[in-house]
């Protein structure tokens, strides 16, 4: 053979030369990217708008999709790897299978049963040495930890995050059975309430007036209340300017109720009298409502004119009997659609009694809701960043309640969803807790809770532990991340934008206002701001509402949303 030859059946045997490849190639590199679909059904109907997620933990690869009309989704070109798919449908439990993609098409079904995910309690920290069991008051400030105190003179500063704590200065005076809230600049307000004398009297009422700078640990002491006789157990509320209006309270040296209130102007710091209630009363739940009024419902319930300075009745609750001129049975949030939620009731020995009254500003009347399976009064009552409202423990009128109780006080909890009107159960709390605990949401969407386990002043042992509730959203996948913010510094009628991670859909932010809640009564912003978005990428913006009854200066956690799921919060401030 010759050279020539042998050449040409050489090339002849020759691979053909390496051809680059694309995603668009045809190559057999190419054929190793896959589809993935599949149908959500749940009660054997189709699941429309289920979100689903295919992604690796480590959210290097993440893509979303949701279901169509007929509960199918599709993936498209999925690289080879490991990951996880995942279904999720409001009110319906999380779904998540591996997912092995080499090559092959691959097809996924998944069936939702009814959410029963319970959420979970854990022990994140302590109050050691104190043991806060009676005049208790809880203050998240801006740096996102909580400030704990029951007289002004042991506080403690707690980190949700980390479960450690510092103790800051104490007041120079003993200060207890107070209201407190947080100032626009930062600064914790006390007032009212009674020196420690014989705090077990009620009889040593006082009009003292303080502040306390986290930022500086500095108290000060401002101008007192005009009532000489003090105000113990006073009712407070935020007005729309960041101004505060207290109310009643108890009063020296005889402990009683007066009917009388007071106006705190932000300029001078100081207060003056302005229109008395209907009845005297004690800590009585109150909010401004986005007519601009503010509702005290003890008792009864009634509206505050702010432009006036004048009082009103208004509608009665469809249960009035409720204890009054004792303690409150309920406490009260103002709903995203600008209702107010009275949760709690006394008088449930029956059976019959609602847990839950709606009242509605606009026609001024009260309708109830549907109860749990067991109903309770002053329960520690938190509303979540996805609208329903965690209900935890409380005192059960029932005789022979289902769960294990002491003097009537239960772990129990449920959370409420006010779109169906309905309750569930979730994790019972770790210890049993009367009203003097201290319970609030914190920017990572926990709750925390602590005090209150001294029952009734007769049963211990008592406890210092600090307990967070995880809520069932924190169990639903994927949570999105609010990676920045254009600002922390917001206005009425402005803009936000952010940006979010990994890239999925928000559906919409949450204002969340930021609480101060002591015994039954919350001297924050007890309101959720739900905020439509637009989106472009990772790009989220939204705008706030101009009316100042419906944004009121203050404190906020801001979440973005992807249907029920939240980020973690940012803390920002409406000026």
């Amino acid at each position: 053979m010759s050279y020539h030859s042998l050449l040409l059946r050489l090339l002849v045997c020759l691979p053909p030369p390496a051809v680059p490849q694309t995603e668009d190639s045809t190559s057999a590199v190419s054929q190793l990217y896959s589809r993935v679909q599949g149908t959500v059904t749940a009660a054997r109907a189709p699941v429309q708008g289920a979100r689903m997620t295919v992604f690796e933990p480590s959210l290097a690869f993440f893509r979303e999709t949701r279901t169509a009309a007929d509960g199918t989704y599709r993936f498209e070109r999925i690289p080879p790897g490991n990951y996880l798919l995942a279904a999720a449908a409001i009110r319906h439990d999380y779904e998540q299978t591996p997912l092995k993609v080499s090559g092959w098409d691959l097809r996924r079904d998944f069936t939702l049963e009814p959410e029963s995910h319970p959420g979970a309690w854990r022990v994140i920290g302590t109050t050691d040495p104190e043991s806060f069991d009676a005049t208790d008051v809880a203050i998240l400030t801006p740096s996102g930890h909580v400030f704990f105190c029951h007289d002004t003179v042991d506080p403690i500063d707690f980190d949700p995050v980390t479960g450690g704590k510092t103790f800051p200065s104490g007041s120079s005076a003993e200060q207890g059975c107070m209201s407190a809230s947080l100032l626009d600049d930062g600064r914790i307000l006390f007032a009212g309430g009674q020196d420690g004398s014989d705090p077990g009297d009620f009889r040593n009422a006082i009009p003292w007036v303080k502040t306390y700078e986290p930022a500086t640990d500095r108290w000060t002491w401002l101008a007192d209340l005009e009532l000489d006789e003090g105000r113990w157990y006073p009712g407070l509320a935020r007005m729309a300017d960041g101004s505060f209006l207290v109310m009643g309270g108890g009063t020296a040296p005889d402990a009683q109720r007066t009917p009388t209130c007071e106006r705190f102007q932000l300029a001078s710091e100081t207060w003056t009298f302005t229109g008395s209630m209907v009845n005297p009363c004690e800590f009585p739940p109150a909010a401004l409502l986005y007519t601009g009024e503010v509702l005290a419902t003890w008792s009864p319930p009634q509206l505050y004119n702010v432009q006036t300075g004048t009082w009103r009745a208004t509608g009665d609750f469809v249960q009035p009997d409720r204890g009054w001129p004792g303690h409150s049975d309920h406490s009260l949030v103002v709903l995203g659609d600008g209702r107010a939620l009275a949760i709690g009731i006394r008088d449930a020995g029956h059976g019959s009694a609602a847990m839950g009254e709606i009242f509605d500003p606009l026609s001024e009347t009260w309708s109830v809701t549907k109860s749990p399976e067991l109903v309770r009064l002053q329960a520690e009552v938190v509303q979540l960043p996805d609208g329903r409202i965690l209900v935890a423990g409380g005192e059960t009128k029932v005789a022979n309640p289902p769960v294990e109780d002491v003097l009537g006080i239960v772990k129990w909890c449920d959370v409420y969803d006010l779109v169906t009107d309905s309750w569930r159960r979730v994790a019972d709390l770790l210890w049993f807790r009367e009203y003097h605990a201290v319970t609030l949401l914190v920017p990572d969407g926990r709750v925390v809770t602590t005090g209150g386990t001294l029952i009734k002043f007769q049963y211990g042992p008592t406890s210092n532990d600090i307990e967070a509730f995880e809520p069932p959203y924190l169990f639903r996948g994927i949570r999105p991340r609010i990676k920045s913010l254009s600002s922390t510094d917001l206005s009425r009628g402005g803009a936000i934008t952010l940006e979010i991670f990994p890239s999925t859909r928000i559906t919409h932010l949450v204002l969340m206002g930021m609480g101060a809640p002591t015994h039954w009564v919350d001297g924050g912003i007890p309101r959720r701001i739900v905020l439509p978005v637009e989106q472009a990428g990772t790009s989220v913006t939204a705008v706030l509402p101009s009316d100042p009854d419906v944004v009121m200066l203050g404190h906020y956690l801001l979440f973005a949303m992807v249907d029920d799921i939240p980020s973690k919060g940012k803390i920002v401030r409406v000026r």
